[in-house]
């Protein structure tokens, strides 16, 4: 049975995802869990240890984004932004903000 690494439509998230006190999470827009879907031929795709793994580093990649576009401009980015590569790389979709748990969330799209 393999191991469930994480299931792609939870919110990515890592201890060391932080910016300051704020704890960051990514969720991924319907769009890009469509395409996860496709690349799989199981029923519980969602679940899939490969689509897992391989989605969590392009994520982990947005998070290197935000971390250093903060350390550049002492700002987050913004609905509308690419992160990693400002041709490819996937679109700020939405942009969440929860004060009393400290979490900012974005949501993510190609």
């Amino acid at each position: 049975m393999p191991i469930l690494l994480h299931s792609i439509v939870e919110p990515f998230t890592s201890e060391e995802w932080n910016v300051k006190e704020w704890s960051i999470k990514f969720m991924l827009s319907e769009r890009l869990l469509t395409d996860a879907r496709k690349q799989t031929g199981t029923p519980n795709w969602h679940e899939d240890p490969w689509i897992s793994a391989s989605w969590n580093g392009i994520v982990a990649k947005c998070f290197r984004s935000v971390q250093v576009y903060h350390k550049s401009f002492a700002s987050l980015p913004m609905v509308g932004d690419r992160l990693f590569n400002v041709y490819t790389g996937w679109q700020i979709l939405d942009r969440s903000i929860d004060g009393g748990l400290m979490i900012i969330t974005f949501t993510l799209d190609s």
